[in-house]
């Protein structure tokens, strides 16, 4: 019999918990296709107790040192599952460094710190697997990345944070204000005491931007994402461009990638009620994938959720641990590409969209006209405008809807801020971009 594959864990938390009662239950199955013994041989938890461990039917050795685990000569495969960029970042290189190989569901780490991160896989000739970063329990990395390896692809876009698309549902659905959506959100479980990285749309930037680092080669910088979160949306908006126009709003992450250059972006959107992701509701995710041979590639499942993630890290350590058992782990690199290579970043001023505006104005004669040609003066065309009666604001003022044709984003911001000033104006404008 060949010698067990020997595993060290860190974070006994939600995901944590779950992984290891995968690995309790579906043990024969793992090492069935692993071809070999499978064994959890250490637990290291800042606030768990042994006795916890226990009770998932484990018998590890538990520690609150990291280092035990990192510096165990036994262990083949580190398993990162705190979060965060410290100490993770730390405790994953150290691990490397060590000669372990290394399973993390850390998308923040990644996000920030992929050239260091591949760099000393590519040093120290040892492998660094993430599904369980993107996508929940989507198998999105693998496919992206050996399943689509030989297209060029030119767009990925997606729902990729639950959290949000929770919310969103809640207040679309029932027609919720955004704190009560969120509040029910939390009591459901699906969003943190202090949900500031969902949203504020930096989780779903943490996802696109590896998902574009793997689609090109190259290391998409968390830096190079214009982000936006849902915070500011209001519930009527949402009611209303569905009614009026047949548009759903989700929160989207796009990365839209040429030879040279890369578009990432994340942002509450318009989309069509007919679109694919118009019917993914609360915790689920999809993503699309654009090749420019298999054309276009959908994903849908659960993106949040103890056990959605667990089995995405279940799923590396078992084809992990069949490398390590073979001897060929290392051998070749999971991730390839120049990971100190950069793409010039689209800027936000360059980007393209339409846009849904929303104006709240005094009720007078002319004021349309007046907003109407500062847009056309600033080379934004009009394609719809709508009056309703029912003001939005608390009879502040009348709102004007409208929808542009497609412009670039400096150019909208610039006729905004020309608005803005217009002593008619009795309120901040609202604009949503449009995505067809």
């Amino acid at each position: 019999m060949k010698r067990p594959v020997r595993l060290g864990l860190v974070g006994l938390g939600t995901v944590g918990g779950g992984v290891v009662q995968m690995l309790h239950k579906n043990r024969a199955l793992i090492e069935a296709k692993v071809g070999a013994p499978v064994e959890l041989t250490m637990v290291c938890d800042k606030y768990a107790t042994p006795a916890q461990l226990k009770k998932l039917g484990v018998q590890a050795i538990f520690t609150r040192n990291a280092d035990e685990v990192i510096l165990n000569s036994e262990i083949d495969i580190f398993i990162e599952l705190i979060g965060g960029y410290e100490p993770a970042r730390t405790f994953v290189l150290k691990a490397l460094h060590a000669g372990k190989h290394v399973v993390t569901a850390n998308k923040a780490l990644l996000a920030k710190f992929w050239g260091d991160v591949f760099e000393h896989t590519r040093i120290y000739r040892r492998l660094v697997y993430f599904e369980a970063s993107v996508g929940g329990g989507i198998p999105v990395i693998q496919a992206l990345n050996e399943g689509l390896a030989g297209n060029r692809i030119s767009e990925i876009a997606g729902i990729l944070n639950g959290t949000t698309n929770y919310v969103l549902t809640r207040m679309s659905q029932a027609g919720l204000d955004y704190p009560t959506a969120l509040k029910e959100a939390q009591k459901a479980g699906f969003a943190e005491a202090d949900p500031s990285f969902d949203v504020e749309g930096i989780d779903t930037a943490h996802k696109i931007a590896i998902l574009a680092s793997i689609a090109s080669g190259t290391w998409v910088r968390l830096s190079d994402v214009v982000t936006e979160g849902i915070t500011q949306l209001d519930a009527r908006d949402m009611e209303f461009v569905r009614k009026e126009f047949g548009y759903v709003i989700k929160l989207l992450g796009i990365a839209r990638l040429a030879e040279n250059s890369v578009e990432v972006r994340v942002h509450p959107a318009l989309i069509p009620e007919n679109h694919p992701f118009a019917s993914v509701q609360n915790e689920y995710n999809a993503i699309t994938i654009e090749g420019d041979a298999v054309g276009d590639v959908m994903l849908y499942g659960k993106g949040a959720g103890r056990m959605a993630a667990a089995s995405a890290v279940v799923s590396d350590i078992t084809y992990l641990a069949r490398q390590v058992a073979a001897g060929t782990a290392g051998k070749l690199p999971y991730i390839s590409g120049d990971f100190r290579k950069h793409l010039r970043a689209i800027p936000r001023a360059d980007m393209v969209s339409r846009f849904y505006l929303r104006f709240t104005v005094a009720d007078r004669p002319g004021v349309l006209a007046g907003i109407s040609g500062i847009l056309s003066h600033h080379g934004v065309s009009i394609s719809g405008v709508y009056q309703p009666e029912r003001g939005f604001n608390g009879g502040r003022g009348v709102p004007i809807m409208i929808l542009t044709h497609a412009a670039r984003e400096g150019v909208m911001e610039k006729a905004l801020k020309e608005i803005r000033r217009k002593p008619f104006i009795r309120a901040k404008p609202v604009l949503l971009r449009i995505e067809e």
